[in-house]
Parts: structure tokens; C-alpha cells; sequence
């Protein structure tokens, strides 16, 4: 079989790239052990905006907004003693038909009302997104899906990578493309073959999760439920996600970094966990011990075999940035992969593709996981006081206390803008860069910046029509100032089949990033170039784009 991308694993860092690929043209193969009947896993339970700005190009955001929690259910952030215990404090969040009563445009009052973005955050168990991404997948005819079938080996040689896979029946498959992806999560056989070793911290945290049905979770709540509950008492520490909002719930009980797995009584702490007696039933659907890790890829790239998703880093997913940062790598690879199949760009750009992404792995890894590691240690060596469950007075004193300390703490994590929209290359070679400086990059915080490197800043057209919505599909120049002739560049880009197009745009109201009337955009939405005018050389600034300029790798 003949392909020009394969990609091993279907999860939705794979699923994501095989359909940005085939929506640029590349024919793709997806080879995923698993048959497509097979639940996914629930361990994913947030889509960042970022990541649905991407289904949003590809068509599926709005499946992807309508699936799991009902409606109506809220997405909030619950700290409590027990699920039938007493609140401790709540980050209220909206829920769906409070989330687009607003239109397009974030419901306000929350959070995360002001965040520049066309499609707010969704929290939906990877168990619904899975099968809508590969269902999705099946509507591109430039997509080969192969279910149950395993990849085994590689070789990387003459320019083609040759995969072997073996088939349900047992029977050899070879395909040839010219790149390989692995897309295969934290145990890929790809990176091993590779030869890459994984460098960090190989345990910070440990788990013991239980997928669980059972309709009378939802009656426990005291008040309004929420989409997510952790739970702080005496005996234990953990977390319930709402999957459904109805009868599925994801149980996680912290285990001590000093116990065993074995140690920690798995029906007993998920009892603990909701508050309820021996009396109290339910059905586990699946259950694993989980533990915790900080490692990151010592490269990216061997040859034309690439890694991303948790196939290249693993870390909590802390502000539910583990999934989501996979997809932001596929983002990062795709469309300079795709340039290089059609001819546009020089094979060794994709070297940027390692310069830009592992340096923000670092950052991500930085702000995502020093948080993850300050709530943890914080409850794992506090001694919870037994009257944090009392109705009295000095149980109410202490619940406000620790909620203040919590919810200052933990705010960044569910509402993190810098998380989401703050990153940016600052050292990538096919960026010309004019030498200003990106903003901070922060969780919590995020200031739009067309400093090239940074995310192209979101801003409306009209009332339906985001910016990114009349962005071309590569490279794209958006001029704010009618006068300024672009000619010399749009005639030099078609001469060199190099694809361009011209977005001539009103100044948007909010426009304090605005500093120069044109803005060069890549496809995957971040700055290339700025400037009031066109460079003097504009084959100079082409070259630097396609990689003519880089060394050879």
C-alpha cells in the first residue's frame, strides 16, 4: 500500500492531523490497533479553544460542542468535603445553552467571557470525542482508516518510510509513504523504535481511577451538581468528572507518592470520595492505576519519522492541556508537511517544526506542571482537620479559608487564556522576526500581540464571521491599509508556486496589538512577518518562509 503520510494511532491527536492533511490534499493511512467499536478512553475530558478553533476548520466543532453533558448540565468546578458532604468553594462555569445564548460570541460574567476566541472551551470525555473524530475522518476521501491493525516495525530509507503492520487475521501489511507519524501515546512503539528516550520526571503522582455508572451520583450533590468535584476530607483525596452528567462518572483517588497501589482499597476510596455507606452501589465500567509523569521526547524527529501528541511528552494534564497540546503539535507539523508533498516548501523546513515545538513543550511543562505539582504537594502533606466537615460555625470558618486558598490556586487551571492563547516562537528559522519582544507567556493572563511568532490576535468580522473563518488555507497576508500596494509580494509568491492570498480588513475595534498595517499569517494561524510596507527583497522574505534559508539538515 502507497500512501504519502502514515500515521499510527487513531486517538484524536492522530485523527486530527490525518484530517488537516487530507483537508491540504495528502493522501493519509491511519493505522489504530484497536477495532472502532472499542470505547476510547475517558482520561480526556477537556477540548481547549484552541484545539476547537481546529474542529472548526475541519468542520466538527459543533459535534463536538453537542456531545456529552446535556444542555443544561453546569460545567463548574466544585471543591467539596464528599459529593454529598459540604462545598468548600466553586468556579462557576456556563453551561452549553448558557454558553451560546450569547451567539458566537462566550456568555458573559464568567470566567473566560473575554477570551479572544470564536469557539470557547467545550468539556467533553474523550469516550464521546473519539468516535466523532473517526467517524468525521470517514467523510475524507484522502483518508485510508485500518482499525485493528497493528503496527510493528519501520525502516526509514531512499526517502520513503516502509511501516510493517500486522492485521486482525494475523496476515503482514507493508505500506510506503514518504512520512511516518507517530500519533501512538505514551508507550509508542514508534518512539521506541526510533531510539528516543523519554527525559524528566518518571513519577510525580499516583492514581487510582474508576470509570463508573451509576444514576444516583448525580442525587448526592447537596445542591447544583458539577462537571467537576474534588473532594479534600480526612481519609482521602480525589476527583469526580460527570461524563454524561447522568450515569457515568470518572472517579480518581489520589494514591500517597509513599503507598502502594495495593494499599489504597479501591471501593473504599471511591466511598470516601462521594461520601456514602456500604449500602451504596455501583457498576465499574473500567478502572486502571494511573501514574503521573513529567518526560518530554529527547527529539521530535528521526529522518521522516515524526512523534507527537503523548507519543513525544507526558505530563498531568493540568489545565487539560495533555490532549490538547498534542493536537497544537499536529497543527504545527501538518501544514509543513503538506507544503513540502506540493512542492512549496524545502524538505528541510520541517526541522522548524522541532525548533518551534520542543522549546514550547519546556514552557508548557513549566506553567502547566509547577501548578499541578503546588496543589498536589499542598494536599498530600496537610493533615485535614476532621471539623472541615461540620455545619457549625468553626467548620464553616475553615471551609472559607481553605476555599480562598483554593480557588486562588486553582482558577488558572479552568479559566488559563495564557495557557491556551499565550504562546508563541520566538526562535524558529522560517519566522522574520523584526526584534520586538512577545508579551509574557503566563496561565492565567494573555495579551493579543501581532508579534511575529505569536498567534495571529482573533477579532470578528461581523456578528458570525470569525477572522479565522476567511484566513486562507496557507499562508495568508491581511492587509489593514488599502493604500499599501502588495503586488511585488503576491507576484514573486505566484512565480515560485508559493500559495498566498490577500485579506484586506477594516481596523477592528479592540486593536491595541495592531502596530503595522500588514501581517503576514501562516496557516497555522501565527505570525510569519509585519511590517507598514513590503520588505525591499521580497524573494529574501519567501525564502526564509520555505526553508531556503535554513542549513540543510
Amino acid at each position: 500500500m502507497d500512501t504519502q503520510v502514515t500515521v499510527i494511532g487513531a486517538g484524536p491527536v492522530g485523527l486530527t492531523l490525518a484530517m488537516d492533511l487530507a483537508q491540504r490534499g495528502i493522501d493519509v493511512v491511519v493505522v489504530e490497533s484497536r477495532s472502532e467499536d472499542e470505547p476510547a478512553d475517558a482520561k480526556c475530558n477537556t477540548v481547549a479553544a484552541r484545539t476547537m478553533e481546529v474542529f472548526r476548520s475541519l468542520g466538527v466543532a459543533d459535534q463536538a460542542r453537542a456531545a456529552g453533558l446535556s444542555d443544561d448540565f453546569p460545567t463548574d468546578v466544585l471543591y467539596c468535603t464528599s459529593i454529598a458532604g459540604e462545598e468548600i468553594v466553586r468556579i462557576t462555569q456556563p453551561s452549553r445553552n448558557e454558553r451560546m445564548a450569547a451567539g458566537t460570541h462566550s456568555a458573559p460574567g464568567y470566567l473566560d467571557s473575554h477570551w479572544p476566541t470564536p469557539e470557547p472551551v467545550v468539556r467533553v470525555s474523550q469516550l464521546y470525542l473519539n468516535p466523532i473524530l473517526f467517524n468525521h475522518a470517514r467523510t475524507f476521501e484522502r483518508i485510508t482508516l485500518l482499525p485493528e491493525t497493528t503496527f510493528v516495525s519501520y525502516e526509514d530509507q531512499d526517502g520513503r518510510v516502509v511501516a510493517t503492520c500486522e492485521t486482525k487475521g494475523g496476515e503482514s501489511l507493508t505500506i510506503s509513504s514518504r512520512y511516518l507519524i507517530g500519533c501512538d501515546g505514551g508507550a509508542s512503539s514508534v518512539r521506541r523504535q526510533m531510539g528516543v528516550k523519554l527525559v524528566g520526571d518518571a513519577e510525580i503522582a499516583k492514581s487510582r481511577t474508576a470509570l463508573v455508572r451509576c444514576r444516583a451520583i448525580r442525587d448526592l450533590f447537596p445542591g447544583k451538581p458539577a462537571w467537576m468535584s474534588w473532594v479534600v476530607n480526612p481519609r482521602t483525596s480525589g476527583t469526580v468528572v460527570a461524563i454524561d452528567g447522568e450515569e457515568l462518572w470518572l472517579v480518581h483517588r489520589i494514591v500517597l507518592m509513599s503507598k502502594d497501589f495495593g494499599s489504597v482499597d479501591r471501593d473504599q476510596s471511591i466511598r470516601d470520595v462521594l461520601g456514602v455507606g456500604p449500602e451504596f452501589t455501583w457498576e465499574v465500567v473500567h478502572h486502571q492505576d494511573w501514574t503521573a509523569r513529567r518526560l518530554v521526547a529527547e527529539r521530535f524527529r528521526s529522518g521522516n519519522v515524526f512523534l507527537c501528541g503523548d507519543a513525544a511528552h507526558i505530563w498531568v494534564p493540568f489545565a487539560g492541556y495533555g490532549m490538547n497540546a498534542g493536537i497544537a503539535d499536529c497543527m504545527n507539523l501538518s501544514w509543513m508537511l503538506a507544503a513540502v508533498l506540493k512542492g512549496q516548501a524545502e524538505d528541510r523546513i520541517l526541522e522548524a517544526h522541532e525548533r518551534e515545538r520542543h522549546p514550547i513543550t519546556e514552557q508548557v511543562s513549566k506553567l502547566a506542571m509547577d501548578k499541578a505539582l503546588e496543589y498536589m504537594e499542598r494536599s498530600q502533606n496537610r493533615t485535614i482537620p476532621g471539623v472541615i466537615e461540620k455545619r457549625h460555625f468553626i467548620g464553616r470558618l475553615l471551609r472559607k479559608r481553605i476555599g480562598k486558598q483554593v480557588y486562588d490556586i486553582n482558577a488558572p487551571q479552568f479559566a488559563c487564556e495564557g495557557l491556551n492563547f499565550g504562546y508563541y516562537y520566538d526562535d524558529s528559522p522560517i519566522i522574520q522576526y523584526d526584534g520586538s519582544d512577545a508579551p509574557s507567556y503566563e496561565m492565567g493572563s494573555h495579551t493579543p500581540s501581532s508579534v511575529p511568532g505569536c498567534r495571529m490576535p482573533h477579532f470578528w468580522i461581523d456578528d458570525d464571521t470569525s477572522l479565522y473563518d476567511v484566513l486562507g488555507e496557507d499562508y495568508t497576508l491581511v492587509s489593514f491599509d488599502a493604500g499599501v500596494v502588495v503586488d511585488a509580494l503576491v507576484e514573486a509568491a505566484r512565480a515560485r508556486g508559493f500559495p498566498l492570498s490577500v485579506l484586506h480588513c477594516e481596523i477592528p475595534d479592540q486593536s491595541d496589538w495592531l502596530q503595522t498595517g500588514l501581517i503576514l499569517v501562516r496557516p497555522d494561524r501565527h505570525v510569519a512577518w509585519r511590517g507598514d510596507t513590503l520588505p525591499d527583497d521580497v524573494d529574501r522574505l519567501l525564502d526564509i518562509l520555505t526553508g531556503k534559508r535554513m542549513e540543510a539538515a
